[in-house]
C-alpha cells in the first residue's frame, strides 16, 4: 500500500521529524548554490556594507552554518524555520561548533517564524533583507493547504484603494509567502530559490488579481530561471541519469508596502 504524502503544512510533522533528524539536505548541497549566493551577496555589498541575508526554512541543512563563510559577520545571517525544535538544535549545534574550534565569534541569528502567518511576519520586522535564500522551502509551502485570509489584507501596496467591505478568501500559500517576503525585503533584494519544479513560479504570468490583496507579480520580478545539475555522488558505482533541479532568481520591485490593523 502506498504511503501518504507528508503534511508539509503541519507543524507537528516538522517537530516530530526534526526531533529524530540530525541532518538532511534538500535537493543539493552547498556547492550547487555557493556561486549564486556569493554573487548576490557581493552585488548587494555594493549598496550596503553588510547586507542582511534571510535563510528561510533552514531545517537541519548544513547550509545554515556554511553561509557564515560568505559574509563579514555571522550576524548578517538570519536563519528562520517554522519549527522551534530545529531552531534550538541548530543554535546549540553552532555553539558546539564554535567551542570545538576554539573560535571567538558571534553566532548567527536564529528565529522561529511561520512565514504564512500575517501576525508573525508583522511582528518580525519591516524591510531589512537584501538576499533571501530558499532551498526547497517554496516547494514545501506550495504543498500546504490554501491560506484563509481576511480582505482587505493587512499588508497592502501604498497606492492601493481598500475594498469597501471585509471578506474572506482562500489564497495559494506560495502567493502569501511572496507577499510576506516582499514585506521583509528591501527594494532590489534577490530571492534565490532552489526547487525541484520546472514551473514553480509560472503562475505569476497568468496571475488573477484578488481585490484587497497585493499581487505577487507586482512585488517580484522573475529575473532568471536555470536548470541546475546535481553533481553525481563520486562514491556511487551505479551510472544514473542526471538529476536536474531548477534555480530561480526573483528581484524585489520598487512597489512599496504598508500595513494596517
Amino acid at each position: 500500500m502506498p504511503t501518504s504524502t507528508p503534511s508539509f503544512g503541519d507543524l507537528e510533522y516538522w517537530n516530530t521529524r526534526f526531533t529524530k533528524e540530525d541532518n538532511f539536505e534538500w535537493l543539493a548541497d552547498f556547492s550547487v548554490l555557493e556561486p549564486w549566493l556569493r554573487r548576490a551577496i557581493a552585488e548587494r555589498s555594493g549598496c550596503k556594507s553588510r547586507p542582511q541575508v534571510l535563510h528561510i526554512g533552514c531545517g537541519s541543512s548544513a547550509l545554515s552554518l556554511q553561509l557564515r563563510d560568505l559574509v563579514d559577520s555571522p550576524k548578517q545571517i538570519h536563519n528562520v524555520d517554522y519549527s522551534d525544535v530545529v531552531i534550538e538544535r541548530n543554535r546549540q549545534r553552532e555553539h558546539e561548533m564554535l567551542c570545538s574550534f576554539g573560535v571567538q565569534s558571534e553566532p548567527c541569528r536564529w528565529s522561529t517564524l511561520d512565514l504564512l502567518s500575517i501576525s508573525e511576519v508583522l511582528n518580525f520586522g519591516g524591510p531589512e533583507y537584501e538576499v533571501i535564500i530558499d532551498k526547497s522551502t517554496s516547494d514545501a509551502i506550495s504543498c500546504a493547504a490554501d491560506v484563509s485570509v481576511r480582505l482587505p489584507y493587512q499588508i497592502h501596496t501604498i497606492d492601493s484603494s481598500r475594498i469597501s467591505y471585509p471578506t474572506e478568501a482562500f489564497v495559494y500559500p506560495l502567493d502569501i509567502l511572496a507577499i510576506h517576503l516582499a514585506y521583509l525585503a528591501e527594494s532590489g533584494c534577490s530571492w534565490i530559490v532552489l526547487s525541484y519544479s520546472a514551473s514553480r513560479f509560472s503562475h505569476l504570468k497568468d496571475e488573477v488579481a484578488t481585490e484587497g490583496l497585493p499581487r505577487p507579480s507586482e512585488l517580484w520580478h522573475l529575473e532568471r530561471h536555470e536548470k541546475i545539475e546535481q553533481p553525481p555522488d563520486p562514491n556511487d558505482p551505479v551510472h544514473r541519469p542526471a538529476v536536474m533541479h531548477h534555480l530561480y532568481v526573483l528581484r524585489r520591485t520598487d512597489v512599496q508596502l504598508g500595513w494596517h490593523t
